[in-house]
């Protein structure tokens, strides 16, 4: 299957708050190397493959970006609670000096983080 250079791109901006979670000792390592692929998308570089490469050499991280790209989510296993549920709206929030980052605040209680690249707080997401 073919993917849109952007919608890799999305992915791995998404993809970098799970790294811990995903990778443990190995995160800052590939954090690091997604972060300067990003910059490089962000000069117009083709980047695409080098990052799908780097994402694949993990079988969690391979799952991970598997799933958002897939056309239909991975459930494994999971099954709907009964009754008729409604989407809940999560605010992105991106880098402000780079567009190498995005995240999702899931709830209103949780602390926006800053950009682990500048280190800057997140902004809200145009």
């Amino acid at each position: 299957m073919v993917f849109e250079p952007e919608d890799i791109l999305e992915g791995t901006r998404l993809i970098r708050p799970f790294l811990p979670e995903l990778l443990g000792d190995d995160a800052v390592q590939v954090d690091r190397q997604l972060s300067e692929l990003l910059a490089q998308a962000k000069a117009g570089q083709q980047v695409h493959d080098q990052i799908l490469e780097i994402l694949k050499s993990y079988p969690d991280t391979d799952d991970w970006m598997a799933e958002f790209l897939s056309e239909k989510p991975i459930t494994k296993g999971f099954e709907p609670l009964p009754g008729k549920g409604q989407p809940i709206s999560a605010s992105k929030y991106r880098c402000p000096q780079g567009d190498d980052y995005s995240w999702y605040r899931r709830s209103v209680g949780t602390a926006i983080p800053n950009c682990p690249t500048h280190n800057v707080p997140l902004i809200p997401a145009d």
